[in-house]
Parts: structure tokens; C-alpha cells; sequence
């Protein structure tokens, strides 16, 4: 039962926290530790996840600036020469995450919608402030893009995905592409993305933002959103490949989907990106898990865990038909 006033939570959750011993929130702190408490979250899981398959074949390789990237393509002959491709990039607060923590969630969309895609291993903030991390999601695009055929792929078919941070980083690599036709994306799929620093939010927006709905959020809380937004350090905080919210070139953005948790701090200002696009003609769609927190389907033993992958492969399947005909 939640507080008056609180966004409340589907049983499912309050049923795996007791059963965890408790709820996990992480909060500010020291940058190091921070990280190690958010990789305790996947190493915690890890013993939980399925094992790879020979469904998906890997190959780690490099940018030509040196940044590490992975490469996974499904093995079946299904559409061979014809695969769409995608850049999957992982959450993390901008400050954290690798390639490993996702694996699994690259490895279901792979091995379900039939796609080649790849993730980068970007730098990160405070040690590599805003724009590197983006820069190199960039470069990555880029690469994936122009080699596809080498991979028996279609690069003029093209997606750009990932939730949280990812997710805004996703954002912001569709809208710095939006209005070129070489690069521009057929397709975007984010989940529960930070779209714009609090202390630049809109007027318009201001009068129905309430963060107070979301203080006994569990894994991560408003505070940590504020201070994930202040550590990549852009240069003001209405800059617009951080707050996307605000960036001039929305109406440019490709069909898309939008997967929001409604237990979740970015709830709003995830919904309030989608009203955006609307408003401005995007063909947008919008999918709330009602009581569910901040990346949850990450954890395997959540029957809601894969569902939300169903969807997503469901939309991204999707827009990548649209995309072909």
C-alpha cells in the first residue's frame, strides 16, 4: 500500500524485496564507491541470468580512436545480407556501466528481433566530461553505419537504443543525426531516459513535475538523477544533447518508442519527452510499467523482466518492418 501522495508499487516488486531482505537505493557519494554499489547490482544478478547460447555470435573489436567495441549478430541464415543493425548503448549515470552489465539484454534483442548490433565501451564522467561519452557513442554509429555490409547487414536500415543514461545518450546520437540523410536513424527505442536537468526545466513542464512522488524509489532516487546530471559536466544545464528535452531538432526524430517505469524518478520527464515529440509530429509511442522502478527489467527474476523484453522486441520488430517496406 503506498503513502498518500506516493506513486505505488506493483506486487511483484514489494514480493522480490522482501524476499531480497530489503530495498537497494542508490544514493550520491563518492564517485568510486557509488560505482562499485552500482556493479554490485549486476554481479548480484549474474549467478541468476541465462547462460550464452551459440543463438549469438560475438566479436570484440576497436574504433578507429581506440574505443573498445562488441559485435553480435544471430547465427541463423534468417535474412542474412538483409540484417538491420543497431547501436545499444548502456546505462550507468553517465559515470558507470560496461558492456558486460547489459550482455544479456543485447543478447535477448539480437537473438529475438533479428538484428546486428553493437555496443561501445564510452567514456565516462567525471574523469571524461560531456561531450566524450557521447562522442564516442558517435563514432561508434558511424563505424556501425558505414561497415554493415561487411557483416552481411543493411546499414541504411538503422536503430539507436538503450535505457537510463543510455537512453539519453541514444536520444541525443538520433537528434545529432536527425537532419542528416546519411546517418539520419530509421528507428529509436529508449527507456526511462533522463531528458532534462532539473534546473532547466520548462515552464510548461514545472506546474505538473512532482518529485515528491518518488521519494521510497527504489535503485536509484531523485537525488542521484540531480547529481548524475551535475557530474557529466555540460557546459550549462539546458545544454541540448544532455537535455534533450529541450533540443530544437525533436520534430526531426525518427518513429520511436518510449518505455517508461511509473516507480521511477524519470517517470515524468521520460512522459513529458514523449507529449514533446507528439507535439511536435514525432510518430512516438509510449509504453508505462505501472509500479515497476528505475531499470528493473534488468533483473531476471522479475516475471515483469521479460515481458518488458517482449515488448521491446515486439517495437523494435516493429519499426524495423516499417523501415523495409
Amino acid at each position: 500500500m503506498a503513502e498518500e501522495g506516493l506513486a505505488p508499487f506493483a506486487p511483484e516488486w514489494l514480493a522480490m524485496e522482501q524476499m531480497q531482505g530489503g530495498r537497494m537505493t542508490l544514493m550520491p557519494g563518492p564517485v568510486d564507491e557509488v560505482r562499485d554499489q552500482f556493479q554490485k547490482i549486476f554481479t548480484t544478478i549474474r549467478p541468476f541470468l541465462p547462460p550464452p547460447t551459440d543463438a549469438i555470435k560475438t566479436e570484440d573489436s576497436t574504433l578507429p580512436s581506440g574505443r573498445s567495441i562488441r559485435i553480435y549478430q544471430p547465427t541463423t541464415e534468417e535474412g542474412h545480407g538483409q540484417l538491420p543493425v543497431g547501436l545499444y548503448i548502456h546505462a550507468g549515470g553517465w559515470f558507470a556501466g560496461d558492456m558486460e552489465n547489459e550482455d544479456h539484454l543485447v543478447r535477448n534483442i539480437v537473438d529475438n528481433s533479428k538484428i546486428l548490433l553493437i555496443q561501445v565501451d564510452y567514456r565516462l564522467c567525471p574523469e571524461n566530461p560531456f561531450p566524450a561519452g557521447l562522442d564516442d557513442c558517435c563514432e561508434a554509429y558511424e563505424w556501425l553505419c558505414t561497415n554493415a555490409a561487411k557483416y552481411g547487414a543493411d546499414g541504411s536500415r538503422r536503430f539507436i537504443m538503450g535505457g537510463s543514461s543510455g537512453g539519453n545518450l541514444a536520444t541525443a546520437v538520433a537528434l545529432k543525426y536527425a537532419s542528416n540523410p546519411d546517418f539520419k536513424a530509421s528507428g529509436l527505442i529508449i527507456a526511462c531516459p533522463g531528458t532534462c536537468d532539473r534546473r532547466a526545466f520548462p515552464e510548461e513542464y514545472k506546474g505538473r513535475w512532482t518529485p515528491e512522488k518518488y521519494v521510497d524509489a527504489p535503485m536509484i532516487g531523485r537525488d542521484m538523477v540531480d547529481w548524475a546530471f551535475e557530474l557529466y559536466q555540460a557546459p550549462s544545464p539546458g545544454e541540448p544533447l544532455v537535455s534533450v528535452l529541450l533540443h530544437p531538432d525533436i520534430k526531426l526524430l525518427p518513429p520511436n518508442c518510449i518505455m517508461s517505469p511509473t516507480k521511477d524518478p524519470t517517470n515524468q520527464e521520460t512522459v513529458f519527452l514523449y507529449e514533446e515529440m507528439k507535439k511536435q509530429g514525432v510518430d512516438a509511442d509510449l509504453v508505462e510499467w505501472e509500479g515497476y522502478p528505475h531499470f528493473f527489467w534488468t533483473i531476471p527474476m522479475l516475471k515483469a523482466s521479460a515481458k518488458f523484453m517482449e515488448v521491446w522486441n515486439e517495437k523494435l520488430k516493429g519499426l524495423i518492418g516499417r523501415a523495409s517496406s
